[in-house]
């Protein structure tokens, strides 16, 4: 099986086209990039000769449909923004499609499903680490009861460096939208925006993480997993770890101006303040081997089971210090990286057999926990039975 990685030669995509490249069930990857150089560089370091590279721009349909031939899954690991153009071509090319995440909402994709069904293909939206292994342990801890009450999605990065600022993951993503749109919860049977940075809690989590500072933040989760998991769900939250001071720090750029994406007058020259904060910063690849800590993402799942009532977290984590040794990445990256090049390789495989357009936790959790642990994501679980539901 062929399979074409926009985005290739970023710190998501190497870890994709490294682990494709080490996976017997597929024949040809291609490592597709707008810097041609960086694509090169990264065939040399994988030495490979089942990768080649290639220059593609995934906003240019004309592009994709060249490259896209003869190609069996194609994975967007480049900006989200380009997902329905890299849909549209694969749907058209005959491709089944892998993409890290949604960015906008998710119907705007879901509405395609019967296409895809009549085309015989998958479309598997946000397959990364969270949305993507956040969905699939959350939708596990689920089917371990009768009823579910409440889902709770907290990612417990901790990230330490040399650097005034670091963004773990594309920073046009982060600082581009997610943090400053207004977070989406699902309450008593209904969606709900909140302010940005709401909902701030310190979070307790499994060892060797511990307390961390987390906020509410607008996530793809929250979207589908009411939606998907139909055992009674009342409530649906994501928070993000961020330290106080970090918050305080984007609040302030973003009131002055710095966090707009819209291009501004500077002496006759036209610039985007976000371009120019984004230049001044390391880029997620260029941090590797260069900070500690860990990324951790973990599903808090509570209901019922049997008339008890049940507490049950599913969760994995993975130090920056180890992520480098293995494939010379941040956590973040690789923890990113592996679900999506697992999901193709399922694809190779027979299996994954359904079609369609679907988030992750429509897939049967369990053979997908036990294909990412071979990657060395190893799942964690602890399930306790309470007295109450309290929060």
């Amino acid at each position: 099986m062929k399979v074409l990685v926009l985005g290739g030669a970023g710190a998501v995509g190497e870890v994709i086209c490294a682990d494709l490249a080490a996976t017997p069930s597929i024949s040809e990857v291609v490592c597709a990039d707008r810097d041609l150089n960086k694509a090169k560089r990264l065939i040399e370091k994988l030495k490979r000769e089942k990768v080649t590279p290639t220059e593609i721009d995934a906003g240019k349909s004309k592009e994709l449909m060249g490259a896209l031939k003869g190609v069996d899954v194609v994975i967007n690991s480049a900006l989200p923004r380009f997902n329905l153009v890299v849909m549209d071509a694969a749907l058209k090319r005959g491709a089944h499609y892998i993409d890290n995440a949604v960015y906008s909402t998710v119907d705007e994709k879901l509405k395609f499903d019967d296409a895809w069904k009549d085309a015989g293909l998958t479309a598997l939206l946000n397959l990364g680490e969270d949305p993507g292994l956040s969905n699939i342990y959350a939708r596990y801890g689920a089917d371990s009861m009768d009823r579910v009450e409440e889902i709770r999605i907290r990612d417990g990065e901790t990230c330490e460096g040399d650097f005034p600022f670091i963004a773990t993951f594309s920073p046009h993503v982060f600082l581009g939208g997610e943090i400053f749109f207004e977070p989406l919860i699902f309450e008593n049977g209904e969606f709900k925006h909140l302010p940005p940075f709401s909902g701030r809690e310190v979070y307790e989590f499994p060892d060797p993480i511990g307390p961390v500072t987390v906020y509410c933040t607008d996530h793809e989760e929250v979207e589908t997993l009411p939606r998907i998991i139909k055992k009674g769900v009342k409530y649906t939250d994501f928070k993000l770890a961020f330290s106080p001071e970090t918050v305080e720090l984007l609040q302030t750029l973003n009131q002055i101006g710095l966090m707009s994406s819209k291009p501004i007058d500077v002496r006759g020259a036209k610039v985007s303040p976000l371009d120019v904060f984004i230049s001044l910063i390391p880029m997620p690849s260029e941090i590797a081997g260069k900070v500690k800590g860990y990324a951790c993402i973990l599903a808090d799942v509570r209901g019922e089971k049997a008339g008890e009532k049940i507490h049950h977290l599913v969760y994995t984590f993975m130090s920056h210090e180890d992520a480098y040794k293995k494939l010379g990445v941040t956590a973040t990256a690789y923890l990113t990286g592996i679900p999506a090049s697992v999901g193709a390789a399922m694809l190779a495989e027979g299996k994954i057999k359904r079609r369609g357009v679907f988030p992750p936790e429509v897939l049967e959790p369990e053979p997908f926990i036990k294909e990412v642990r071979k990657k060395g994501i190893v799942t964690h679980e602890k399930r306790t039975v309470m007295r109450s539901l309290d929060r």
